[in-house]
C-alpha cells in the first residue's frame, strides 16, 4: 500500500486471544496466511518500534507501532526504515519512492526518484538525493531547505552530524557540510576539471576521510593509482601517488576503499589500503594439475582460497611524511591491526605442513609499523579469528591455547596466562566433537586495556591485566543459567579488523545487559547487570531480539512458544508488567495447534538427556498417535520455538505441519562417544523413543525416523541397527565413512578429514589407525541389516555432502533388494533452494509418512517404487 494507515488491532484483543472456542483444523490452503516477524528499530525515547513481516507471497510489509499499541502505520514492501528521534520515520518503497511519516501528526509525504536518504543525528535534518542528482537538506521543523544540483553521492560521517558530498560538473568538486542549519558552514574542499571524486570512506572518529579520483580519460596513468586523505582540522589534503613509489610495480593498482579493506588510524596518522599487483590479473590455466603429497592444502583448496601470490597486499601510508610500507606478503598474507593501529599481526593460514583440522595452525608475527621490525611472537596457533584477537586499546594480543586464555604484551614482548585465577574451564566443554575444545569466548576489554572480560560456560569474568586477579561478574552457574552480553538492535559485539575481529571496549561502571538461557530448563530472557544481574524477563518461552535506547524508559523484546507465534513485548525499565505491542500471525489463534513439552530420558550408559516432544493439534489424551522422530545432535533447546506451517521447507520436515496432521514429533538430544558416533546416535535415539512409548501416548508400530545432513548419516546408520521404526527418511547424508574421509569437500576444496578428526564425526584417530571404527560406523557396510522401508533424497548440486554418497547408499540398498526410493533434485544443493522442489518434496515426504505411519493408500509413485 502506497499510503500508510492506522490499524487498531482488534483481532489480537482478548476476544481472540482468550475466548475463541470454535477453532479450525489447519490445512495446506491456510499456510499462505503466515508471516515471519523481525523487530528492526526502536525510536530514541522508546515510544515507537518498527518491525517487518515477510510473507512467502513476497508481499512483505514494514510497520511502525507505538508502545501503547494504539497506532500502527504500514508500508507495503518498505525497507531501510529509520527513525528521526521520536518525531519522524522514513523508509524506501519500490520504484525509488521515499515515504516520510510525521509520527506526531500522522501525516505522510512521498518523495519520488530518491536514490539515497538519511537523517541527521539530532533528527532535525532530512537529506535526500534524487535520480536527477539533486541533493536536498530539509529542516524537519520547517525552518528551511537547501538544494544542490549535480551531486553524485553523499557520505555521512560516523556520528551522522555531517557529511561529504561530491558534485560532478565540467569541474568536479568535493564539499563538507555539518548538520547545524548554517549554510555558511558549507565548505568546498577540493575541485578538479579532469576527474570525479569517488569511494569516500570516513575515519572511525569522523576527523578525516579518504577518497580516490576517477579520471575522465580512461587511459590516464593516474587511474587506480591515487589515494587522498582530507583532515578537517586544519583543512589539510594529502595525496598518495602509486606511480611515484619505485617499489610498487607499474601494473599495480590501488583497490577502491572498502570498509573491510581500508582504514584511517584513529589518530589520523596512518592509512591502510590494498594494492593489486599485475600477476593477479593473469590466472593460470595449467596443462596439468600437480597434487603434491606434502602440500599444506590439497590442490583444489589452494586454488580456491590459497593463491596468496595472487592476493592483494595490504600497505600503510603516512600522509605527513609520505612514508610507505607493505604489511602483508605472499608468505604472510593475512593481517589484523592492534587496537591503536601502531602494530600489525600477520600470519599464513596455510602453514607449512599438511593440515587436516577445521581451522589450521600457523605462526603469528607482529610488525612495529614505525620501525618496520617484524617478530614471530606465537607458534603453532589455531587460526580461529575468535580465539586470537588484538585488544581494543592496543596493548595486547589475546589468544586461546590449551584451554587457557593468554595475552601477549606487545611493548614488553611477554606472554601471560590471564585465566590462571579462574578455576572454571574457559573451554566449551559441552561441545562434544572431536578436536580441540573451543573457547567460551571473549566479552570485551575495559578502558586502556585495564581488564579483559571472559566467558566460562555460565558466567562473565573480569581479569586485571596488572596483577592477573580474576573476579566473577555474574552468578549463573549456581542457577544453571548461561549469561552472554547482549547489545540493543543494530549494534554489534565486535568489529571487523581486516582478516580478524576486535572485541568492544566496556565500562563496568555502567549498566550492561545480558542474554540468559537456562541450560536444563530451556527458559530464556534478558537481565540487566550493574554489579549484579537482575532479571528483566526470564520465563519458559523463547525470548529473543532486545530493543532499547539509553534515553528510553522501555525495553522491547520478542517472545514466542511452539504454540504462541512471536510477539513484540514492551516492559518499563521500572519493571512494569510486560504487555503485547505487536502480535504476529493473529490468525494462529483460530486454529487447533500442537503444544510442546521438555522430556527427560537416559541412554544405556545412564546419561541424563533431554528432548523436545510436540503434541498433535487438538490432542486427545485418550488416543495413541503415530510419531515422527527428527534428529540432529541436540535439539531440545528449540522446545519453545514457533514454526510457521509451510510447503517451502528446505529439508522437508516442518513440525507444525506434522502436528497439524496428527503426529507426535520428537526431537531427542544425542550424547556421543568418540569413535562410535553412529552407535551413540542409535543408543540415544532408541532410548528416547522408548521413553515416549512408555508414556502410553504413541502407537509403537507407527513411528518414523528422519534426518538431514549429519542427521541423514545418523538415520542411515540407525536403519542398520534397529527395527523399532516403521519407516526412515534420510536427506543428503553420508553413508560410507571411508569414502567421505578420503574425499574433497568441493564447496571449500578442503580434504574431509577435518570432519572426522576435528568435528562432527568424532573420530580423533586417522582412518589408518582406526579402520575398524570407520567400518563399524559406516551405514553402507551394514546395509544388509536394514529391514525398514527408506526414502532417501539429495540435491544433484550438493557440494556440502557429495550427492554420490546418497547414490552409493541407494545402490547398496537396490542391490540387496531392500525397499527404498531415492529422490534426486536437479539444480538444488545441500538443501532445497528451488521453490517448486521444496513444495514437491514436502508433499512427497508427508505422503510417505502417511503411507507408513497412517496406513494411507500410497500414491502411485510410492506404490510403483515399493512393489
Amino acid at each position: 500500500m502506497r499510503n500508510p494507515f492506522i490499524i487498531f488491532f482488534v483481532l489480537v484483543s482478548c476476544s481472540v486471544m482468550g475466548q475463541v472456542t470454535n477453532k479450525k483444523l489447519l490445512t495446506e490452503a491456510d499456510y499462505h496466511l503466515w508471516s515471519t516477524m523481525e523487530m528492526q528499530a526502536v525510536s530514541a525515547k522508546g515510544n515507537w518500534v518498527s518491525y517487518h513481516l515477510a510473507y512467502e507471497s513476497g508481499m512483505d510489509t514494514l510497520f511502525v507501532r507505538n508502545k501503547e499499541a494504539t497506532k500502527t502505520y504500514s508500508f507495503a514492501k518498505g525497507y531501510d526504515g529509520k527513525f528521526a528521534k521520536d518525531a519522524f520515520f522514513s523508509c524506501m518503497l519500490p520504484d525509488n519512492v521515499l515515504s516520510v511519516l510525521n509520527l506526531k501528526t500522522g501525516v505522510v509525504r512521498q518523495l519520488k526518484e530518491i536514490t539515497q536518504y538519511a537523517f541527521s543525528a539530532d533528527g532535525t535534518t532530512l537529506v535526500t538525493l534524487t535520480e536527477t542528482q539533486q541533493l536536498t537538506m530539509e529542516r524537519l521543523d520547517g525552518i528551511g531547505t537547501e538544494t544542490i544540483a549535480s551531486v553524485t553521492r553523499f557520505y555521512l560521517n560516523p556520528t551522522t552530524t555531517g557529511m561529504v558530498y561530491a558534485i560532478a560538473k565540467e569541474k568536479a568538486s568535493l564539499h563538507y557540510c555539518p548538520f547545524d542549519g548554517n549554510r555558511e558552514h558549507f565548505q568546498k574542499l577540493e575541485s578538479d576539471g579532469e576527474a570525479t571524486f569517488e569511494n569516500i570512506v570516513w575515519q572511525r572518529k569522523g576527523q578525516s576521510f579518504a577518497f580516490v579520483k576517477s579520471y575522465k580519460d580512461t587511459l590516464d596513468i593516474r587511474n587506480g593509482k591515487n589515494l587522498y586523505v582530507y583532515r578537517l582540522a586544519g583543512n589539510k589534503l594529502f595525496g598518495f601517488d602509486a606511480n611515484s613509489v619505485p617499489s610498487i610495480a607499474k601494473g599495480s593498482r590501488i583497490e577502491a576503499p572498502l570498509w573491510t579493506r581500508f582504514m584511517i588510524s584513529d589518530d589520523g596518522q596512518r592509512v591502510f589500503f590494498y594494492l593489486t599487483e599485475p600477476s593477479a590479473t593473469n590466472p593460470e590455466k595449467p596443462l596439468v594439475q600437480i597434487w603434491n603429497g606434502n602440500d599444506a592444502w590439497p590442490y583444489p583448496q589452494a586454488q580456491r582460497t590459497g593463491r596468496f601470490d595472487k592476493a592483494s597486499k595490504c600497505a600503510v601510508w603516512w600522509p605527513d611524511s609520505g612514508r610507505f610500507l607493505r604489511i602483508t606478503s605472499t608468505e604472510l598474507p593475512k593481517m589484523m591491526l592492534s587496537g591503536d593501529q601502531h602494530y600489525a599481526v600477520t600470519y599464513n593460514p596455510m602453514g607449512d605442513k599438511p593440515q587436516f583440522t577445521q581451522d589450521f595452525t600457523a605462526d603469528f608475527y607482529i610488525t612495529n609499523l614505525s620501525s618496520g621490525e617484524k617478530t614471530k611472537f606465537l607458534a603453532d596457533q589455531l587460526c580461529d579469528i575468535a580465539e586470537i584477537t588484538p585488544s581494543y586499546g592496543g596493548k595486547y594480543v589475546a589468544y586461546f591455547k590449551n584451554k587457557q586464555w593468554w595475552v601477549y604484551d606487545i611493548a614488553r614482548k611477554k606472554h601471560f596466562n590471564v585465566s590462571i585465577g579462574i578455576r572454571e574451564s574457559l573451554a566449551d566443554e559441552a561441545k562434544d566433537k572431536s578436536g580441540q575444545k573451543p573457547a567460551c569466548g571473549i566479552v570485551g576489554w575495559t578502558k586502556d586495556d585495564t581488564d579483559i572480560i571472559l566467558y566460562d560456560e555460565y558466567d562473565l569474568w573480569s581479569v586485571s591485566l596488572a596483577d592477573l586477579k580474576a573476579k566473577r561478574l555474574s552468578r549463573g552457574r549456581e542457577q544453571g543459567i548461561s549469561f552472554r552480553l547482549v547489545y540493543p538492535l543494530g549494534e554489534v559485539k565486535l568489529t571487523m579488523n581486516f582478516d580478524g575481529f576486535t572485541f568492544r571496549e566496556l565500562d563496568l561502571s555502567n549498566k550492561l545487559y545480558l542474554q540468559a538461557f537456562g541450560k536444563d530448563t530451556k527458559q530464556s530472557g534478558f537481565y540487566e547487570w550493574n554489579g549484579t544481574e537482575k532479571p528483566i524477563v526470564f520465563k519458559d518461552k523463547s525470548i529473543t531480539q532486545f530493543g532499547f535506547t539509553t534515553g528510553s524508559d522501555t525495553y522491547y523484546y520478542a517472545e514466542q512458544d511452539f504454540d504462541a507465534p512471536p510477539a513484540i513485548m514492551a516492559i518499563g525499565k521500572l519493571k512494569n508488567v510486560a504487555k503485547i505491542v505487536v502480535q504476529s500471525n493473529p490468525q494462529h489463534f483460530t486454529y487447533h495447534w500442537g503444544t510442546s513439552q521438555l522430556i527427560s530420558y537416559t541412554n544405556s550408559k545412564n546419561q541424563h538427556l533431554q528432548g523436545a516432544l510436540y503434541y498433535p493439534a487438538n490432542y486427545n489424551p485418550s488416543k495413541k498417535y503415530p510419531m515422527v522422530v527428527y534428529i540432529y545432535e541436540r535439539l531440545s533447546q528449540e522446545v519453545h520455538r514457533y514454526v510457521n506451517p509451510t510447503l517451502h521447507n528446505n529439508i522437508g520436515i516442518n513440525t507444525s505441519n506434522l502436528t497439524a496432521h496428527g503426529y507426535l514429533v520428537l526431537h531427542p538430544d544425542i550424547s556421543y562417544t568418540m569413535d562410535d558416533v553412529g552407535i551413540s546416535a542409535t543408543d540415544c535415539v532408541v532410548s528416547a523413543t522408548k521413553a515416549v512409548i512408555a508414556m502410553g501416548i504413541v502407537q509403537p508400530d507407527k513411528i518414523g525416523l528422519t534426518g538431514h545432513s549429519f542427521g541423514g548419516y545418523e538415520v542411515n546408520f540407525i536403519a542398520t541397527q534397529t527395527d523399532i521404526f516403521a519407516t526412515i527418511v534420510s536427506g543428503a547424508g553420508s553413508s560410507d565413512l571411508v569414502n567421505t574421509y578420503l574425499s574433497i569437500g568441493w564447496n571449500t576444496g578442503k580434504v574431509e578429514t577435518w570432519r572426522f578428526e576435528d568435528h562432527q564425526y568424532r573420530m580423533p584417530l586417522p582412518l589408518f589407525s582406526n579402520m575398524e571404527g570407520f567400518l563399524r560406523n559406516s551405514p553402507v557396510m551394514q546395509a544388509q541389516n536394514i529391514t525398514t522401508p527408506m526414502l532417501i533424497w539429495t540435491g544433484e548440486e550438493d557440494r556440502q555432502v557429495d550427492y554420490h554418497q546418497t547414490i552409493e547408499f541407494y545402490n547398496a540398498l537396490r542391490r540387496l533388494g531392500k525397499k527404498t526410493i531415492m529422490l534426486v533434485y536437479p539444480n538444488n544443493g545441500h538443501i532445497l533452494t528451488e521453490s517448486d522442489s521444496r513444495e514437491d518434496f514436502t508433499h512427497r515426504y508427508e505422503s510417505w509418512l502417511a503411507t507408513y505411519l497412517k496406513d494411507a493408500s500410497p500414491p502411485e509413485w510410492i506404490a510403483k517404487g515399493m512393489r
